[in-house]
């Protein structure tokens, strides 16, 4: 079998909940019989066959993962009947995450977003407590629109908050292991979101389908799944045979076509096959309830700690770049690719199909990181400027502990900004690295993510 130019980074299955899914929740054990159990057992099904299939096919498959709907639907109490007198608001949603949690360990999914905070109250109190859940399970964001100075000021303190919970004393009896939250690394598991739909693959800003928007009832809603890749080695090849930026586009059609097209055909295959014997009387072989839905692939450049997987390298490659990434025929670089990735013949698309630069997980990024040199020093506001073009914002950037929530506030309504002006998906994902100043080396310990040096926020 032909070995295939890149991995699939996941499989993410998309599910809404109401807060009926959880009647009962504190008397049951998440049983696979009540309504969320069987909601996650059909995306735990579905994850898997499809994982089957492309590694059948001789994909690598890394992970597979479940979204959910905005968590301020279901997951915070919304009736008087969900609370007691002596029970408080956040002690029945720490019940509802460790019941939940223990619910996907036993589908082995170890990967969930829930969806974002459209509450700036619930960023502030409700995400931290999802992110120090044992095993970094769960991931979510918060919403952020242009101009939204409250949402903004909660996603900073949220930050904030977070970049501490190793720290902090388990008032709900969550975090169990906190290896997941040393040194500020919880933030590896949140983000500020602007413009993001439902179908991104990707985490922390994956989401399913809000309630508020679905014209037919909860329980007919099809359950969807997106492909997201780790591509940094193919695009390093297709830039190299691009040389010019004005190749890209007829290389990146070429290629991306023929290489996309089989695993688009597998999972309509596949789709079709499950719906079909929903309809057979003979009997639904799945076993699913819901019909289900394939979104669509996310075309993103996505690196990967590999030797030759930098985007950021595979883009100096390009004549036109002029040293380092960053410099002069970076964006134009950049634009280019995200035109092209956004526009791939015959391929169905879903999520942010952009750039993805993130610091922390791209080795030539985090090299050049570290460099001293004024001209060719990584800044916030080069990796803002260059996502004016491109997806995905600014992404797992390490910071000074002491970052003010002002300065914070301030770096993610810039961030807001450019989404809402172009209607384009952006998130910020940065890490304050508590008693760290700018210039200093990260001293993370993650399979995840390689080290770099603090970049002022400034």
């Amino acid at each position: 079998m032909t070995a295939k130019p890149f991995k699939i980074r996941t499989v993410t299955a998309f599910v809404t909940f109401s807060p009926h899914d959880f009647d009962g929740f504190r008397e049951g054990d998440g049983s696979d019989t009540s309504t969320v159990g069987k909601k996650i057992h059909q995306c735990a099904n579905l994850v898997r066959q499809v994982e089957s299939r492309l590694v059948k096919e001789g994909y690598e498959v890394q992970t597979v993962r479940i979204a959910t709907n905005p968590f301020g639907e279901w997951l915070t109490p919304v009736t008087c009947q969900d609370t007691d007198d002596d029970v408080d608001t956040l002690s029945i949603t720490a019940l509802k995450l460790k019941w939940l949690n223990e619910l996907l360990s036993r589908h082995n999914i170890n990967f969930c977003s829930l969806g974002p905070s459209t509450d700036p109250k619930h960023t502030t109190s409700v995400c931290p407590v999802i992110v120090s859940v044992d095993g970094g399970r769960f991931s979510c964001s918060a919403n952020v629109d242009a101009c939204d100075v409250d949402s903004a000021r909660a996603a900073a303190r949220c930050i904030k908050t977070i970049s501490t919970l190793d720290n902090n004393h388990d008032s709900y009896n969550l975090m169990g292991d906190k290896s997941h939250l040393v040194g500020g690394l919880g933030n590896f598991r949140f983000c500020a979101a602007s413009s993001v739909k439902s179908g991104v693959p990707f985490f922390p800003a994956a989401r399913g389908t809000s309630l508020s928007t679905i014209p037919q009832t909860v329980e007919e809603l099809p359950i969807g799944f997106g492909i997201g890749l780790e591509n940094g080695e193919f695009a390093r090849k297709l830039l190299e045979e691009a040389k010019s930026i004005d190749q890209i586009s007829n290389v990146f059609f070429r290629e991306w076509s023929k290489e996309l097209l089989p695993i688009q055909e597998l999972c309509t295959e596949y789709v079709d096959e499950v719906n079909s014997s929903m309809a057979d009387k003979r009997g639904n072989i799945y076993k699913f309830e819901n019909s289900i839905e394939y979104l669509g692939i996310d075309t993103s450049l996505n690196p990967s700690l590999d030797d030759k997987g930098s985007v950021a390298a595979a883009i100096e490659c390009l004549d036109e770049v002029r040293g380092s990434f960053g410099q002069n025929g970076s964006l134009g670089a950049a634009a280019a690719i995200t035109t092209s990735l956004q526009s791939i013949p015959d391929i169905r698309t879903t999520g942010y199909c952009g750039l993805m630069l993130p610091v922390l997980e791209d080795r030539r990024l985090a090299e050049i990181g570290m460099q001293s040199s004024s001209a060719d020093t990584l800044t916030i506001q080069k990796l803002l400027f260059i996502s004016s073009v491109c997806g995905v914002g600014i992404d797992t950037v390490p910071i000074p502990g002491d970052v003010s929530e002002d300065s914070l506030s301030s770096l993610i309504l810039d961030v807001a900004a450019l989404a809402g002006r172009w209607d384009k998906p952006l998130s910020c994902r940065v890490f304050p690295v508590p008693g760290s100043k700018a210039g200093e080396k990260t001293e993370f310990n993650s399979p995840y993510m390689c080290n770099s040096c603090i970049l002022d926020i400034a």
